[in-house]
């Protein structure tokens, strides 16, 4: 029996994030669709994804997404695409590339550094929690 192949559109920096996540975010809704998002990346090494610099399957059930925009706040939305440019420069990736997960993680745990993952989340309003962090050392050494 064949398999449905669909690829999910997820940004960049959405992997450092999944890399820690433990069920905060801005509601339950985005936690919930976050946690589905997250144990099918992690789990389904077969889908595609597809890198983008926009409102991904993550973003879907942000409070901040309006019409596919990040609204946060005033830079908002160009910051978030600094962070997604500077993880696919990092990867080796071009945003609209689709990939496997599996090939993005084996990347994640090669090319991304302790002190990447610091430049590219400083300005996260997460990154005091220091999760993903933890979660990348955590992957090093898996």
């Amino acid at each position: 029996m064949n398999e449905l192949i669909y690829s999910l559109n997820i940004r960049p920096h959405h992997f450092l994030c999944i890399l820690g996540f433990r069920g905060l975010g801005y509601s339950e809704k985005f936690v919930s669709n976050m946690e589905e998002v997250a144990k099918k990346l992690r789990s389904d090494f077969t889908s595609f994804i597809t890198l983008v610099l926009e409102c991904d399957a993550i973003c879907a059930a942000c409070s901040h997404n309006v019409e596919g925009k990040c609204l946060k706040s005033d830079v908002s939305e160009v910051e978030v695409a600094a962070m997604d440019t500077k993880c696919l420069q990092k990867l080796g990736f071009k945003a609209g590339d689709s990939v496997s997960a599996d090939e993005v993680w084996k990347r994640v745990k090669e090319r991304i550094t302790l002190e990447d993952i610091k430049e590219i989340c400083r300005d996260c309003e997460w990154w005091e929690l220091k999760y993903c962090l933890e979660g990348l050392k955590k992957l090093k050494i898996s």
